[in-house]
């Protein structure tokens, strides 16, 4: 196999390191080289082969442990999750979604804020703590904890419209969050920033503050979509 020096590096690598273990070259349990073994071999720095890895995991052909290493999964098991989707979606698709939530959970926020119960303020904080949790782990992107919280606060409206709404999203809404977390992936800074944010509409919705959570929500998704490139704000 011969080196890789293209754009899109981890793309190429995962397609690879994919086919390697499809072929049974890594076997089911059977642990892959570490980072540094990996660029080596691929002749690259590691920030790829950590995206390549972090896809891998996502798309549920490997396991990583901490501390342990990378391990490969059930192939069976492994087919059954969807194909990986980074970068499927136009700038567009996703620039509208991110439109069409700002609609939604800006409202929601404000509306979680002034109807929230105790036990509804413990599953947002709850998502909020298993958020905080994965931002030291450069392997997980999040998309599970992220998801979790905005879901917390559109359930605690109490109104079944929104939550529908939300709902009848949820596929396209976790393939759009998948895309965005992973651009934070190496950069703990960032990822730290997206935490902040998260905490700061929480604590609004605890001080029962609607008028801040709308707010905090609303910079929340406008800095997410000034990441991604959205020049319609």
């Amino acid at each position: 196999m011969k080196p890789f020096k293209k754009e899109k590096l981890s793309d190429i690598i995962f397609s690879q390191l994919e086919m390697m273990i499809k072929t049974g070259e890594y076997a089911e349990g059977q642990k892959l080289p570490s980072e540094n073994e990996l660029a080596k071999y691929f002749d690259v720095s590691r920030v790829p082969i950590r995206e390549a890895i972090s896809k891998l995991v996502s798309v549920g052909y490997i396991e990583s442990m901490q501390g342990k290493g990378s391990f490969v999964k059930r192939l069976d098991a492994a087919d059954e999750f969807k194909t990986y989707t980074y970068g499927e979606f136009s700038k567009k698709e996703l620039f509208d979604l991110l439109e069409m939530r700002a609609l939604l959970e800006v409202e929601a926020a404000g509306f979680s804020a002034e109807r929230r119960t105790q036990e509804a303020l413990l599953a947002i904080k709850q998502a909020l703590t298993d958020f905080e949790e994965i931002t030291s782990n450069e392997y997980s992107i999040g998309l599970k904890a992220d998801y979790n919280f905005h879901q917390a606060i559109i359930q605690s409206t109490e109104n079944n419209y929104i939550i529908q709404t939300f709902e009848n999203l949820e596929h396209v809404h976790r393939n759009a969050l998948e895309y965005s977390l992973q651009l934070n992936l190496g950069k703990p800074r960032k990822r730290e920033e997206v935490y902040s944010e998260h905490e700061r509409i929480y604590w609004a919705i605890k001080s029962q503050n609607s008028s801040e959570a709308r707010e905090a929500m609303r910079i929340h998704l406008i800095n997410m979509r000034r990441k991604l490139g959205d020049d319609r704000i």
